[in-house]
């Protein structure tokens, strides 16, 4: 199985991703998927069905926003979720993922320009995978530096597109070569035998990404 283990639809206000797109493109390029809009589950039913229908196994997943009392400390990725959670202090919303039996990864941990996690360091021991290479990171150091991370502390790896548009979808992703499964993937992922594989999109997707939130470009199907 490869997996694009961190992608966005139409849902997150900043992509234009349809669920026919995702699972037009995700069949096209031989790959399954997890949704992961920020905040949001509500793509997570359409995508299952036209996901059944075409193929391609649908991962549930949210990225999330975290904070520590009033301050933002960063975005925690769910994966193989069966329920929302919503937006909190990072401690319940590793707790509430842990609760259901979720996959608690770390995404884009370096990219100081972007919302990352800001206690990796002091909470590592808490989280289940980190993000090693994402394929929207500005600079390879980044991805570099979470890669050597994982290494160095025996953290399972993940990889994903961070796609908010079609053209970016499997731009990375986790293969997990004996995963017949979504159950399978899971337990594989955790024990960390995922091989993750990328390469970085254009510095100009975070431009579009701009003038997406603005409005400026519409979501269509294939």
């Amino acid at each position: 199985m490869k997996l694009d283990s961190h992608l966005h639809s139409f849902r997150s206000r900043d992509s234009t991703n349809m669920p026919k797109t995702i699972i037009h493109q995700a069949k096209k390029l031989e790959v399954d998927v997890a949704i992961t809009d920020h905040n949001s589950i509500r793509a997570w039913k359409e995508l299952s069905s036209l996901g059944q229908k075409a193929g391609v196994k649908v991962v549930f997943g949210e990225e999330i926003l975290t904070f520590d009392e009033e301050k933002v400390s960063g975005d925690i990725l769910g994966l193989f979720m069966n329920d929302f959670v919503k937006p909190g202090h990072y401690l319940e919303v590793i707790d509430s993922l842990r609760e259901q039996d979720a996959l608690i990864v770390v995404p884009h941990p370096f990219d100081f320009l972007r919302n990352n996690f800001s206690y990796l360091k002091q909470e590592f021991k808490k989280v289940d995978c980190i993000e090693s290479f994402n394929s929207r990171c500005y600079a390879d150091s980044f991805n570099s530096k979470a890669k050597a991370f994982a290494l160095a502390h025996s953290i399972p790896q993940t990889g994903g597109s961070d796609a908010h548009f079609p053209d970016e979808i499997a731009k990375a992703f986790v293969e997990i070569p004996k995963a017949n499964s979504l159950e399978d993937a899971h337990k594989l992922l955790k024990k960390g035998k995922g091989i993750v594989s990328g390469k970085r999109s254009s510095v100009m997707v975070h431009v579009k990404t701009f003038f997406a939130k603005k409005g400026f470009f519409k979501a269509k199907n294939f």
